[in-house]
């Protein structure tokens, strides 16, 4: 059975990481109602709930090809591996042997110590400054530490920013450009990446070029004519996942043992869909791609707590479908007589704002955007409390949307600059009579 570079002890700590972590979440929990829920009930990762985490997995992968397939994207398909300095191994006629090239090779460094002279010996340290009659400065940065499979994922993150980067990339829209990409070690433990990127027909030639330039082979292989990009990449993620289902934690390979020993991610998307965070908290009530659409159209409105920036309520058309609740005793504030106070919150905003040019013209704030003038428009959740007020008093009743009138007195309300109950969608028949009525 191959070891992924792993050592007896490493593959020791990765058991005990289990089996610690298992223990403590059957141990431990939330109180909801008086009743203790033990997390493992609800915490879905690799070896808690697999199940569910591989389930989530695949919705994942599959709703991103589906919104590539919507859009008319075309897969590239790209294998990324780190160049030799970063490999302690080779293959060599079949078998692994020492990669002398490799940057975190282990070599002994002797030093003359002025103060005492005596000399020292350091491991994995070479001296950056050596002058006569002045202390030497050691330098440990070029170590084996620096090599581990962990930083060694960090860097082919670094070296995909390169692609993201280059002008052949940057000039896609944001709406016309997806991925997701998996991370899998070599046989000595050194990981490599391999990723589906969806982009427009007429993108893939430059993008390919851009891919060869920066990663010539052999440090890449690059695919334009993969059938089934999902499941081409899916297999993948699944034989590292197959020996967690059950409960049969003394029988995991060494592979599944390599990511959760190094804290190793396998499998990262594009920030196409609304944060899993949010899908999370709603358990299964949306799919990724309905959830992020009924959230741009304002059919779902997210809030998040001001103090501690987590997701303290989610409305849609019919009312509030989620709010957080208190964790053992309580996350609210109390005050000098001893009752609760509610947090405030604030939408969470919908879209990262692009950078267009803004200008003013006759007084009036516009932005230069793909080459024309357009007049500023703000969404409500996008303007300051004065701004909103007048916006909303400004409204007319009888021309506006329905649903962006509700929409912007409920955010009035949670704001302070109104009093009232929030409405529903289907309250607007009765809204309209009350405000003739006025």
């Amino acid at each position: 059975m191959e070891n992924y570079g792993l050592t007896k002890f490493q593959i020791k700590k990765a058991h005990d990481k289990i089996k610690f972590n298992k223990e403590f979440m059957r141990s431990n929990g939330i109180q909801l109602d008086n009743k203790i829920i033990p997390f493992a009930d609800f915490v879905a990762n690799s070896y808690m709930n697999s199940d569910r985490y591989i389930a989530e997995l695949q919705h994942r992968a599959w709703s991103i090809y589906e919104y590539a397939e919507q859009r008319g994207l075309k897969n590239i398909f790209i294998t990324i591996t780190l160049p030799t300095e970063w490999h302690s191994k080779k293959t060599f006629k079949g078998r692994l042997i020492n990669n002398k090239k490799f940057g975190g090779r282990k070599y002994m460094t002797t030093i003359k110590n002025k103060s005492d002279n005596k000399k020292y010996k350091f491991l994995n340290a070479h001296i950056s400054q050596n002058i006569p009659f002045v202390e030497p400065i050691i330098d440990f940065s070029n170590t084996i530490d620096k090599y581990t499979p962990r930083n060694a994922s960090k860097q082919l993150t670094k070296l995909l920013g390169k692609l993201f980067n280059q002008r052949s990339y940057r000039s896609i829209e944001t709406d016309d450009r997806c991925f997701f990409r998996v991370i899998e070690p070599h046989k000595d433990g050194t990981p490599h990446l391999h990723m589906s990127l969806f982009v427009p027909a007429d993108k893939v030639n430059s993008i390919v070029t851009s891919l060869n330039r920066l990663f010539p082979a052999p440090q890449s292989k690059i695919e334009t004519d993969v059938k089934s990009p999902v499941s081409y990449l899916m297999k993948y993620v699944l034989k590292t996942l197959d020996d967690l289902r059950g409960d049969n934690s003394e029988k995991l390979t060494n592979l599944t043992l390599w990511y959760l020993y190094h804290g190793i991610c396998r499998f990262y998307t594009s920030r196409t869909f609304v944060a899993l965070e949010v899908y999370r908290k709603l358990n299964g009530m949306y799919t990724l791609r309905d959830l992020t659409k009924d959230y741009h159209s304002e059919d779902l409105q997210i809030y998040i707590n001001t103090q501690t920036n987590k997701i303290a309520k989610i409305d849609n058309e019919h009312g509030t479908i989620y709010t957080a609740k208190p964790v053992n005793w309580y996350d609210k504030l109390v005050d000098t007589d001893h009752t609760y106070l509610e947090a405030e919150y604030e939408p969470l905003f919908r879209q990262k704002q692009k950078n267009p040019v803004d200008v003013i013209i006759d007084g009036e704030e516009f932005v230069y955007f793909n080459g024309n003038f357009n007049k500023v428009k703000k969404a409500p959740y996008q303007m300051g409390y004065l701004e909103l007020y007048d916006y909303f008093h400004n409204i007319d009743i009888d021309t506006v949307d329905d649903k962006h009138y509700i929409n912007t007195r409920n955010l009035m309300i949670d704001k302070g600059l109104m009093d009232g109950e929030r409405l529903k969608l289907t309250a607007m028949e009765d809204m309209k009579f009350e405000f003739e009525g006025i």
